[in-house]
């Protein structure tokens, strides 16, 4: 039994490394299937060594096991990230607990030791790059309005949590806070919130939060006391990406912008530079005012993220593009102590 286990076991290593290239790991692999079924290895090691550096090795390896076995099932399996804020409500609150699906969607090995599960904390996070992925090859591929987790782009250690609206090659565009892709409307869900105005007697400008839902569910006499909060003049208070158009675009206006795909080629001009020459220069590692043509072919697919709670959410509307090599996985699960809508 032990012996077809262990073949079991070497098929599937072997089927492993074709996949991830990962050498190394492989090898650890095989040293952990060997120890559990035929011990081949094993006896040779504790016939080699001397006792003293078996022992050590021994109680190292029962320690290390559990930690060892949590980094490989965080990294390629799935995870499970808090929620800090309340960019994703009536979706997501505060507090709530998600599990992602890496494996389905293309695992993300770190290439720095900063950014593997369970142990990362105890390393010194890199300074100054941005490209610390390496992702495999996925089994399924993200849709529109799929919710996920994705690291930060600004290089801090944080992972957010929002729902992708704008796919690669999409052009975005808002106005009056409804989302058009493709100059096509995009359908809102019932969940998605915003704030509302509400003017009373004693002329006191008050705002309320509603998602669609609750707000169709209001009194009719109440829904007319009330209008959406839509920005139609820049808001200095609110970061814009690009840079270039914060004079010009707001949270509820904006676009249109057009979300690099990988093999797009564009035809470089000043307007244009000003929008992508950040995220080329991190993710790409190209300078884009440095090159000698006009046109530039991108290397990666980008993601434009929304958060579903749209006047108070920190979203690619003021960080950007979020490289397909920065998301984690997809929400597949919520474990919430409020449950207002389903998925």
């Amino acid at each position: 039994m032990k012996k077809l286990l262990f073949f079991i076991g070497i098929i599937s290593i072997l089927l492993f490394y074709f996949w991830s290239k990962l050498i190394v790991a492989s090898i650890l692999f095989i040293l952990i299937l060997d120890s559990f079924t035929v011990k081949i290895l094993v006896s040779k090691l504790e016939k080699i060594l001397p006792k003293n550096i078996w022992k050590i090795i021994s109680y190292g390896y029962i320690i290390m096991l559990p930690v060892l076995f949590a980094i490989f099932f965080r990294t390629f399996f799935f995870d499970i990230y808090y929620v800090p804020s309340s960019s994703m409500e009536r979706t997501l609150f505060p507090n709530d607990y998600v599990i992602i699906n890496k494996i389905s969607y293309g695992v993300k090995l770190p290439k720095h030791p900063r950014n593997i599960p369970v142990i990362g904390s105890f390393f010194t996070p890199p300074k100054n790059e941005y490209n610390i992925y390496q992702s495999l090859k996925p089994f399924k591929r993200l849709k529109r309005e799929d919710i996920v987790v994705f690291k930060a782009v600004d290089n801090s250690d944080k992972f957010l949590i929002k729902r992708i609206i704008g796919m690669p090659g999409d052009t975005i565009e808002l106005r009056e806070s409804k989302v058009f892709i493709n100059s096509r409307a995009l359908k809102e869900k019932e969940s998605y919130s915003y704030n509302f105005l509400l003017k009373n007697k004693i002329k006191n400008l008050l705002i309320k939060n509603y998602s669609n839902k609750e707000y169709r569910k209001l009194p009719f006499n109440e829904k007319n006391r009330y209008k959406k909060n839509v920005i139609e003049k820049p808001n200095f208070n609110y970061f814009l990406f690009p840079a270039s158009k914060q004079d010009n675009w707001t949270r509820d206006n904006y676009g249109k912008l057009i979300i690099p795909k990988k093999g797009m080629k564009i035809s470089l001009t000043d307007e244009n530079i000003g929008i992508y020459k950040s995220v080329v220069l991190k993710f790409e590692n190209i300078n884009l005012q440095e090159l000698e043509n006009q046109y530039y072919t991108f290397k990666n697919d980008y993601y434009f993220m929304m958060g579903d709670n749209r006047h108070n959410s920190i979203d690619s509307r003021s960080f950007g593009f979020v490289p397909e090599s920065y998301i984690q996985g997809k929400m597949i699960k919520v474990f919430s102590r409020k449950r207002l809508f389903s998925f």
